[in-house]
């Protein structure tokens, strides 16, 4: 009976704590709107490399912590899900920005299509850029805790699987504001870092348990390896159609209309996340760390 009250407490603190991360979330682009408002900032603003990179940190603070709290029957060393989030914003944005961009030159295929949505442009953004940016996040997993111990359940992949996403996502954020001069409208920018973090670490997560299923499996090493790198496409192919898809709406002739990519990728970024909820709900009841009345 003690335990069971005790579960029940532990239960409604992670659930409010979730929702106060929730609010945080709406909060930061709400304030950013508010600024809008009262200081009447109608044109974009010059942020400069501090604020540009707190426009980057925060919501990725925010869903990090939303994140660790997705394993609530063994949760993960906190040193090691913020080292993957590290690795993942210092190692494997920066290799994926390489192999895009240096050793992939996006102009033959990325250019040469006459329309928003062609097949050079579908191939350059799900087998170059989503290919390039998930297997650089499953590197960063795969060779430092995956074969540690403390990744113990197949619940562990998606949780280390989204922190990688989720620093991957602060150097994405950073450099897209970098790349406009520091210089943005407010609540869209604010809105697009907390969707885009969300839809990288989602992709990460599909990924991730993948990744889990595969290493508790009985099945032979071939198959477990057929499983990863159908999780790899897999996750290319979301991470790709969501870059894709996402300009095209943004675009319409010589008109930019940014909420429409933000709307678009919300939803995109909230349909995948909720997949991922699902399997780690049914993880977390077949977790061997499961106690009675949890």
């Amino acid at each position: 009976m003690k335990r069971s009250r005790w579960s029940l407490r532990r239960a409604r603190v992670l659930l409010g704590t979730k929702f106060l991360l929730i609010a945080g979330l709406v909060g930061f682009v709400v304030v950013a709107w508010l600024a809008e408002l009262i200081i009447g900032l109608h044109r974009p603003v010059d942020l400069g490399p501090v604020f540009a990179g707190l426009m980057a940190a925060i919501p990725a603070v925010l869903w990090l912590a939303f994140f660790y709290l997705m394993d609530r029957h063994e949760p993960e060393p906190k040193q090691l899900v913020i080292g993957v989030c590290v690795l993942g914003a210092l190692v494997a944005a920066p290799i994926a920005d390489f192999v895009q961009y240096q050793a992939v030159p996006p102009v033959a295929l990325e250019l040469h299509g006459i329309t928003a949505i062609s097949l050079d442009r579908l191939i350059y953004a799900v087998f170059v850029v989503g290919l390039a940016q998930e297997v650089c996040k499953y590197a960063v997993v795969r060779y430092t805790v995956y074969t540690s111990r403390e990744f113990d359940e197949p619940m562990d992949g998606i949780v280390y699987m989204m922190a990688c996403g989720t620093g991957f996502a602060i150097w994405v954020n950073y450099h897209r504001l970098s790349g406009q001069g520091h210089s943005v409208i407010l609540s869209t920018a604010a809105a697009q870092a907390v969707v885009t973090t969300l839809a990288h670490a989602s992709f990460a997560g599909f990924l991730g348990y993948v990744m889990g299923r595969s290493k508790f499996s009985k099945r032979t090493p071939f198959v477990r390896s057929v499983l990863v790198f159908l999780g790899l496409v897999g996750a290319a192919a979301l991470n790709g159609q969501f870059q894709l898809v996402e300009d095209y709406v943004v675009r319409s002739g010589l008109h930019l209309h940014p909420w429409r990519g933000v709307f678009y990728a919300a939803v995109c970024a909230a349909i995948v996340f909720g997949i991922i909820w699902w399997f780690s709900q049914r993880l977390l009841e077949k977790s061997p760390f499961r106690k009675g009345g949890a």
